[in-house]
């Protein structure tokens, strides 16, 4: 007999890096469903059918006012967080180290801000998840499975 599929959901994150291992973060505002107050990566949900990288550029430009070209990224790794009896999520990651214009908070009805964070130190209100994107580009390897309680903190 098997077993009904978990859902999944599809995301993306567009990690927008400096030479000095500086990753640029949003802080989500307190009210947010998704990381209330934490840092996380310039990131989000897939739209439709769209392509994996372009999805990861969407969210760039929606989130930062940035603008960059497939040519410009690379791929970075996956993150598969499994939650024992709920939603599962699996997020394509991608690097880019150049784009056009300047970052800013393109969406301050979801974010209080930007900020750089280093990857080799997140601070401590960083998510989790962006923790564990981190983790995967600077130590591998390029695919993690995390297998999270459903319940705990929020980091």
């Amino acid at each position: 007999m098997s077993k009904a599929p978990h859902p999944l959901i599809a995301d993306v994150a567009q990690i927008m890096l400096r030479a000095t291992g500086a990753v640029l973060c949003v802080r989500r505002k307190p009210n947010t469903d998704l990381a209330p107050g934490q840092l996380t990566v310039v990131g989000g949900h897939l739209e439709g059918s769209e392509p994996l990288d372009r999805a990861a550029r969407r969210e760039a430009k929606e989130e930062t006012g940035v603008r960059m070209s497939a040519d410009q990224q690379e791929f970075g790794g996956l993150v598969h967080h499994h939650e024992p009896g709920g939603t599962d999520r699996i997020t394509a990651v991608f690097v880019t180290q150049s784009w056009t214009g300047a970052p800013r908070n393109a969406e301050p009805d979801k974010h209080e801000g930007l900020f750089w964070v280093l990857m080799e130190k997140p601070p401590p209100d960083c998510h989790r998840y962006t923790v564990a994107i981190f983790h995967v580009l600077t130590r591998g390897p390029s695919y993690r499975a995390l297998n999270w309680p459903t319940s705990g903190g929020a980091r």
